[in-house]
């Protein structure tokens, strides 16, 4: 058993999903009766956090569940719309090659990240959680440090959101936060205590120097 592990987000980490989150959360706002996102008005979202966005948005907190289920199923309507980021396989390989084990935990379906990444890729992954809640990553990491019996020194976890940044420190583990994902990258710095990693091909370098020898 490999003695760390680098665990993933997917969507605006490996897979570039914005657009397909877009028209799918203006198509569930409209059956669920909040507010919707212009395309041209992306910007101020993009900095917001988790509960900032619900509160922008006009999401009550009992409507989280239902929303979400929407939401996935929508955006595995619209799954043709969504690629991986270019050097997402090659990175990922070259972090097993490190002899880091790969973890995913994400909100959206194991269909969606089936049809994107395909077979191969997906199966560089020792554990793949999808589904997770808004707010509820940091119990799907607690459930990935008890099923790999390793300590939270001894894993990083990989994403775009602030969510993802308070997860992880919720639970005691190193975090790297993306450049390139759904949180503009000058409001997400100041949740990151690492630089963020700008490129995809620098990903396996900047894990290898957060995880210990």
């Amino acid at each position: 058993m490999s003695q760390h592990l680098a665990v993933f987000d997917f969507d605006g980490t490996l897979a570039d999903s914005f657009d397909a989150f877009l028209v799918s959360l203006n198509e569930v706002a409209k059956r669920h009766g909040f507010r919707g996102i212009a395309p041209d008005a992306t910007e101020e979202p993009r900095k917001m956090s988790g509960r900032q966005l619900m509160d922008y948005l006009g999401i009550p907190f009992w409507k989280v569940p239902a929303i979400a289920v929407d939401m996935r199923q929508r955006v595995l309507a619209h799954i043709d719309m969504v690629r991986p980021y270019p050097g997402t396989a090659e990175a990922l390989r070259a972090i097993a090659g490190q002899g880091t084990a790969l973890a995913l935990v994400t909100s959206n379906s194991r269909e969606a990240v089936h049809a994107v990444l395909g077979a191969e890729t997906l199966a560089l992954f020792a554990q793949v959680h999808c589904g997770a809640s808004l707010f509820g990553k940091r119990f799907k990491l607690q459930e990935l440090l008890w099923s790999s019996r390793l300590k939270p020194q001894q894993v990083v976890y990989v994403g775009d959101e602030i969510r993802d940044a308070e997860a992880a420190a919720a639970v005691g583990m190193a975090f790297l936060g993306v450049a390139w994902g759904f949180t503009r990258a000058a409001e997400f710095q100041k949740y990151c205590r690492h630089p963020l990693v700008e490129r995809m091909e620098d990903l396996p370098a900047a894990i290898a120097e957060v995880l210990p020898v």
